[in-house]
């Protein structure tokens, strides 16, 4: 793991600890999780349960497989974790996912911490990005990577309406290779 220092994305004094509370605690523990990790070897159930303040647990399937979930606010909860398939390999992921399946809440109260400014830290730790662009021409992500890791950002217009909400672009879902 990273021994530098993690003033990058946590100001000094303000250790992150107990349970996530907040849409924007959750993205700065990945920030700081992300920042300190060399690759996915090093995210382990207990490591992601001491940085991300909330019980791991493994699929029964599958002990390869594991993460937590919690409710965030009335519309929107978060997930994350480690997964694996033969033919896609092993991933990492963290999501905001909509309290009521089939939902699609307006993501403004999970987005303090968006997209811009999200992005900018994880160059900030050294990391290089590219926009990736699918067939049709429509911005899906963008890449992130550095020695050793891949992260992708996907983003989500913040709200259906006005345009300047739809503009504005939060974190929906953040995958680590």
């Amino acid at each position: 793991m990273r021994s530098s220092s993690e003033s990058a994305v946590t100001p000094a004094g303000s250790e992150l600890s107990g349970p996530i509370r907040t849409a924007e605690d959750a993205l700065t523990r990945m920030l700081a999780l992300i920042q300190a990790i060399d690759g996915l070897d090093d995210l382990t159930p207990d490591y992601l349960q001491s940085k991300m303040g909330v019980p791991v647990t493994h699929a029964a399937a599958d002990p390869k497989r594991y993460g937590a979930s919690a409710p965030l606010t009335s519309e929107w909860g978060y997930s994350f974790g480690m997964d694996q398939t033969p033919t896609a390999g092993r991933w990492f992921e963290f999501t905001f996912i909509p309290a009521q399946a089939g939902a699609s809440p307006s993501m403004t109260e999970i987005c303090r911490l968006d997209f811009d400014t999200f992005t900018k830290k994880l160059e900030n730790i050294g990391f290089v990005r590219q926009r990736n662009m699918v067939e049709d021409g429509r911005w899906m992500s963008d890449f992130f990577t550095r020695p050793g890791m891949r992260v992708e950002v996907f983003p989500r217009g913040e709200a259906a309406e006005p345009q300047v909400l739809v503009a504005h672009k939060c974190i929906e879902w953040v995958y680590i290779r």
